[in-house]
C-alpha cells in the first residue's frame, strides 16, 4: 500500500486493510479483526460489522499509555471485538504492535488435515516472509517453520490460556492456528504482519494440496 515500515497506521488504511482481507476471502460475515498500535493510540476493530462496509467512525481508539477510551463507533449498537482480550494478551506479553485475526478457509482446513499440535514446514520460499519473534528477523526458506495449533472453545475469551501458554511454549513463533477457527498473526509492525500474514496464508493453502498429494512438507 505503498507505506514504510515506521509509518504510522491511520483509521484510513486500516479500514483498507480489513476491506482487502475481506476481498481475499479471510473474514467472511463479520469474521477476524485487528488490533493495531499507532503512536499514543491503539485500533480495534469492532464485533459484528461486515468488513467490506468497515467505516473509518466504526473502529474502537484506546490510549495505549491508561488503557482508557478516546472513541468509540458513532452507533451505539457496535460492540467491542470478542476478540480484544486475546489482541491485547498478545500486544501485553510480547513486543508486538499489531495483530490480525483471519477465518480463511485453508488456515482452517489445515488444522484438521493435521492431528498434531504444530504445523511444520520447510524449504519452501514464503518461510522468507516470516519473522522470528525473538530476534525480529526473517527466517531462511531452509528453516524449519513451526506454527503450533490449539483446540477451539466456543467463545473467543477461553481461548486465553491457551493462547498465553502458546506465547511462552513458543517463543519464536509470530502467529498460533486455531483448529476448526482460525490464524492469529502478530508483528513488531503493521506492514510487517501483513506481510507474514500472506506469506502463512499462502503457506497454509499450498501446505494443504502438498498433503492431499502425499508431498512431505519437511
Amino acid at each position: 500500500m505503498g507505506a514504510t515500515d515506521d509509518e504510522d497506521i491511520s483509521p484510513e488504511t486500516f479500514v483498507k486493510l480489513m476491506n482487502q482481507f475481506y476481498h481475499l476471502g479471510w473474514v467472511y460475515g463479520s469474521s477476524g479483526g485487528m488490533a493495531v498500535c499507532s503512536k499514543n493510540v491503539i485500533y480495534y476493530s469492532p464485533s459484528s460489522v461486515n468488513k467490506e462496509r468497515l467505516k473509518e467512525s466504526d473502529l474502537f481508539v484506546f490510549n495505549s499509555e491508561n488503557n482508557e477510551l478516546v472513541r468509540r463507533p458513532e452507533n451505539p449498537k457496535i460492540k467491542e471485538s470478542a476478540c480484544t482480550p486475546l489482541f491485547n494478551l498478545v500486544l501485553n506479553d510480547t513486543d508486538a504492535l499489531c495483530v490480525i485475526h483471519t477465518h480463511a478457509k485453508f488456515s482452517n482446513l489445515l488444522t484438521q488435515l493435521i492431528k498434531g499440535g504444530q504445523f511444520e514446514i520447510a524449504n519452501q520460499e514464503m518461510i522468507k516472509g516470516i519473522m522470528n519473534r525473538k530476534t525480529w528477523k526473517a527466517y531462511a526458506n531452509v528453516d524449519k517453520l513451526i506454527v503450533p495449533i490449539v483446540d477451539n472453545e466456543p467463545e473467543e475469551y477461553m481461548l486465553l490460556p491457551a493462547l498465553k501458554k502458546t506465547l511462552e511454549g513458543y517463543p519464536e513463533t509470530c502467529a498460533v492456528l486455531v483448529r476448526n477457527h482460525g490464524l492469529f498473526v502478530w508483528g513488531n509492525t503493521w506492514q510487517k504482519t501483513k506481510i507474514m500474514l500472506e506469506c502463512y496464508e499462502y503457506l497454509f493453502e499450498l501446505a494443504c494440496d502438498m498433503i492431499q498429494r502425499g508431498l512431505p512438507l519437511v
